[in-house]
């Protein structure tokens, strides 16, 4: 039987990077919290962290943090059940998302569930396509991500499609991409012929991040572009990424949430308006019976439903 104070004190070394930390978070002394990691890693015969700058779970150690943010989970829903609700002992519920999502619909959909309920929500931000690696370690009990395929013990739901549109200001795209022509405006989508190679290879695109493939599959699977054949600002900011294009420091992928907006009021143009990315999304959760992914995904999903897109 393990020590829930010992997964305690793993769980605090890792969340806070190191032992001096979690002895302060812990109210305990740095050689009681070592004690504890010891003891615990005796019981199971593994090595649970890595004494690194910041401390870091091994594999071993991230199964065991994995299994007590699920205890935790349910322990928090049978107080609930107990004693309904207990502001003196909210429950935080942590949820990995992608920046996109955060910046548009992701928050209007849980604001009025974590506001009706003694929760708190912890969000951990990350591309798309690595969510789903925080919550198979267990530092979220739900996630937004692109996998479809649930990982083991967990469910996988289908929440709606995010589709990303190439877009500039006028003034950028006149640079880098031709004249406009005489009888058009600036703000007229078909304003560019077409966009070739060569211009692609001089004009700089905004990346959110270098984790964020999305703008090198973009130019592959259209333009026949591999990686090092344009230039690039990498700006993993969701609110400065679209200030930097709508500032005409280059052009880039925008999901169509914050893009379509943006190009009615003319200060944006789409490059490529028969070149888009789509990107599924799915609500990927642990295969526990807690109150909380339940309603989370069910407020998700509503949302989703008006501002994602559900058809081909």
């Amino acid at each position: 039987m393990l020590e829930y104070a010992n997964l305690k004190a793993l769980a605090v070394v890792v969340s806070e990077g190191g032992f001096d930390r979690a002895a302060k978070v812990l109210h305990i002394t740095q050689s009681a919290v070592s004690q504890r990691i010891r003891q615990l890693e005796e019981k199971v015969g593994q090595s649970l962290l890595i004494r690194s700058n910041p401390v870091v779970a091994t594999p071993t150690g991230k199964r065991l943090l994995r299994h007590y943010s699920q205890v935790q989970l349910l322990e928090s829903e049978l107080r609930a059940e107990m004693d309904a609700d207990d502001p003196n002992h909210p429950t935080t519920v942590r949820i990995a998302v992608n920046a996109d999502s955060l910046a548009t619909w992701f928050l209007p959909a849980l604001a009025g569930m974590f506001s009706r309920h003694a929760w708190l929500l912890e969000l951990i931000v990350d591309d798309e396509s690595y969510t789903h690696h925080l919550l198979k370690n267990g530092e979220a009990v739900g996630c937004v991500t692109t996998t479809e395929v649930p990982m083991a013990g967990c469910s996988s739901e289908f929440l709606g499609t995010m589709e990303y549109l190439c877009v500039a200001t006028p003034e950028f795209a006149a640079r880098y991409f031709g004249e406009p022509r005489d009888s058009l405006s600036l703000s007229d989508t078909r304003l560019f012929n077409g966009i070739s190679q060569a211009q692609l290879a001089k004009a700089p695109a905004v990346v959110f991040s270098t984790k964020d493939k999305l703008h090198e599959k973009f130019l592959a699977q259209y333009f026949n572009m591999t990686p090092g054949q344009w230039w690039q600002h990498t700006i993993p900011s969701s609110e400065s990424f679209l200030e930097a294009i709508n500032l005409s420091l280059g052009y880039g992928l925008v999901g169509h949430l914050q893009a379509k907006p943006l190009i009615d009021q003319g200060i944006l143009i789409e490059l490529t308006p028969e070149r888009r990315m789509r990107v599924p999304l799915f609500w990927q959760h642990w295969n526990i019976k807690a109150k909380q992914t339940t309603l989370v995904y069910r407020a998700l999903a509503a949302t989703a439903q008006h501002n994602l897109l559900h058809q081909e």
